[in-house]
C-alpha cells in the first residue's frame, strides 16, 4: 500500500514542498528548505547512489533524482527491481 501511495503522490508531494519551502526562503526562513536538501544529499549518498548504479544511471542523474524526489525514486525500483 505505502509503495502505491508512493509511486503515486511522492513526486508531486515533493515538488509542493520545494515550492512551499522556497517561498519561506524567500521570506528570510531557509532552514526547511535547507534541511530538504541536505536531507535527501545525504540520502543520495546513503541509499541512491547504489540504486542509480543497479539501474544503469548515471551518478549525475541519481543525484539530480534524490535531490528532486528523495525517496520517491528509488524506493519502488528497490522494492519492484526494476527502472
Amino acid at each position: 500500500m505505502f509503495l502505491k501511495l508512493t509511486r503515486q503522490f511522492g513526486k508531486p508531494i515533493c515538488v509542493l514542498l520545494y515550492g512551499l519551502f522556497a517561498l519561506l526562503a524567500g521570506k528570510k526562513k531557509p532552514l526547511p528548505l535547507l534541511t530538504l536538501l541536505g536531507t535527501h544529499t545525504v540520502e543520495y549518498f546513503l541509499v541512491g547512489r547504489k540504486v542509480a548504479e543497479e539501474k544503469g544511471l548515471s551518478k549525475a542523474e541519481g543525484l539530480a533524482q534524490c535531490l528532486s524526489f528523495g525517496f520517491t525514486w528509488w524506493l519502488p525500483l528497490k522494492k519492484e527491481g526494476r527502472y
